[in-house]
């Protein structure tokens, strides 16, 4: 698939409102022409797109979250992510990794869930916000994982609970929020996997790399 790169002032696109669990069709998409936000209304950069259908390949992954035991809501802290990932022209899928500026540690774009989102939705603004990636959302979770996390400026752990979804790049930014935090690279799926340190990422990249 053939990734564009434009400037992040040019994708500037008002949304419309659409109910949870509904997602755009690819003629759809087509469609949708960029905008030009009006004075006094609220800009945004970043456009939530999903799969019209899944596929098989994409089915059998959604269906891997449907035992993960639950907690008891006062016990964690949701977030949702992405694997997100672009082809090759010879069709072999690179999977993009971030890390803070001065880490050496590479992560997926991921971010504590805000109320008025989905998590699919959530995932994909931490997407843009952290690498400035945008592209089709997975309708279900394809993952999830725990870890534990120590609350800023206190020495209470607290269990986090991250819900990854897959996004499929088709459009990467010249510009984004956190450009000047975070290094971005991109990798083959299995180097991808031998760099996160989460067993259940480093799945999904073995999986995707069989796709």
């Amino acid at each position: 698939m053939k990734t564009t790169i434009v400037r992040s002032d040019e994708y500037r696109q008002t949304r419309t409102a659409q109910s949870e669990g509904v997602f755009p069709t690819p003629s759809s998409e087509r469609r949708r022409k960029t905008v030009k936000s009006q004075k006094g209304s609220r800009k945004k950069d970043w456009i939530f797109n999903g799969w019209s259908a899944s596929t098989p390949f994409l089915a059998e992954l959604m269906r891997t979250t449907e035992a993960i035991p639950q907690l008891a809501q006062d016990g964690r802290f949701l977030q949702s992510g992405v694997l997100a990932y672009q082809r090759r022209e010879d069709g072999e899928p690179l999977v993009l990794l971030v890390s803070k500026s001065r880490s050496k540690r590479w992560g997926i774009p991921k971010g504590k869930i805000e109320a008025h989102r989905s998590f699919a939705e959530n995932a994909a603004k931490e997407a843009f916000e952290e690498a400035g990636v945008i592209g089709r959302v997975s309708p279900g979770s394809v993952g999830v994982f725990r870890a534990r996390k120590r609350a800023m400026n206190s020495d209470v752990e607290q269990t986090i609970e991250v819900w990854v979804y897959l996004l499929e790049v088709t459009t990467v930014l010249s510009n984004w929020p956190e450009k000047e935090k975070r290094q971005t690279t991109w990798m083959p799926c299995k180097m991808a996997a031998q760099h996160l340190r989460e067993p259940v990422l480093a799945q999904l990249c073995y999986r995707l790399a069989q796709s």
